[in-house]
């Protein structure tokens, strides 16, 4: 049986409370969400707080808003089901889309939108138990100097597996951070570092509070696709998110994201770049397709796939998204 390490406990009810406990504590405090991903990487000691700072009882980090000016605004508390069943979130197809692909019915109940965006990288030479890391040489995700994946790496390469931020991304989103000296808007790409070992561009006396989505071009369409060993529970292997507008017949404009094959999730410029202000056809489509392949990046470092195999499906999804816009938006 794997138990929680012994920790403090506080549930602030105000931001304001909130925020000047991770002033306080700094590193040395977490913050609690759904704490699906945090509480199981507690018990295997790979995160060792000594403070569980809980956001459950901050109202304001919870809801929906929809304006036809600003687009979507959404608390960081706001958990996935609700995410998946909001009339509002179904205007965005690929964060709904996202967001029901997240684990089974159960953790999504628990799991939060910010949580999820926030998760830690993931390695299978990493989320092990204590006793099982304590057999090989500590790897940089957990302080050391070495990498069991990539030989001779000067860098750590788990990978960020978490399904909204592809979503999020591709529509443009950004993110509100607050903290007790003010507060800050990110865009996602700035909020991935692409460091396996540090993640997110956030410091530790940073909370997430909102998620912004800009409104949606009038005739324009998004999607999520996700590939995992199971239907239900796991992470993705390798996750595309696709954003398509169409313009008097033509493509519009497109953003095309991969996820789960790096240590962050990735914008494809070049397929965007491609298909933007063109007549779209099956051979402009799987060259786009193949741009989303060439900027996937896997390493072995997860189970259930290989990286050639991984970087396949990413074309494959990649080409059914874009094809599957296309024809709802009657572009083919």
């Amino acid at each position: 049986m794997m138990r929680l390490p012994k920790m403090d406990y506080q549930a602030p009810a105000t931001m304001s409370e909130a925020c000047a406990l991770m002033s306080e504590h700094g590193k040395e405090a977490k913050l609690l969400a759904g704490g699906t991903d945090l509480i199981v990487a507690c018990k295997l000691r790979n995160l060792k707080p000594r403070l569980l700072v809980s956001l459950g009882a901050i109202p304001s980090l919870k809801g929906v808003r929809f304006d036809e000016k600003e687009g979507l605004r959404i608390g960081a508390m706001t958990n996935l089901s609700a995410l998946h069943h909001d009339p509002q979130v179904a205007k965005y197809p690929a964060l709904a889309e996202a967001a029901a692909a997240v684990g089974a019915t159960q953790l999504q109940h628990m799991g939060t939108l910010g949580g999820n965006l926030c998760l830690e990288t993931r390695c299978m030479y990493y989320n092990q138990s204590e006793s099982w890391r304590k057999a090989r040489t500590v790897c940089f995700k957990m302080g050391g100097d070495v990498c069991h994946v990539v030989a001779k790496g000067k860098k750590c390469y788990a990978a960020f597996s978490g399904d909204t931020a592809p979503a999020l991304m591709s529509l443009g989103a950004e993110l509100k951070l607050a903290s007790s000296t003010g507060e800050r808007i990110l865009s996602l790409s700035d909020f991935y570092t692409g460091d396996g070992k540090d993640p997110l561009a956030i410091r530790p006396d940073e909370i997430l509070t909102e998620i912004r989505i800009p409104p949606s071009a009038v005739k324009e369409s998004s999607t999520y696709l996700k590939y995992r060993v199971r239907e239900a529970i796991d992470f993705p292997l390798a996750g595309v998110a696709v954003r398509l507008a169409a313009a008097d017949g033509l493509c519009g404009d497109c953003a095309v994201v991969v996820g789960a094959v790096a240590s962050a999730p990735k914008l494809v410029p070049a397929a965007g770049e491609l298909l933007k202000g063109k007549p779209l056809t099956e051979e402009l489509i799987g060259q786009a397709a193949h741009e989303a392949a060439h900027a996937a990046q896997p390493v072995v470092n997860v189970c259930g796939a290989t990286p050639t195999y991984r970087r396949q499906i990413t074309e494959i999804m990649a080409r059914r998204a874009l094809t599957a816009l296309a024809r709802k938006l009657a572009l083919i």
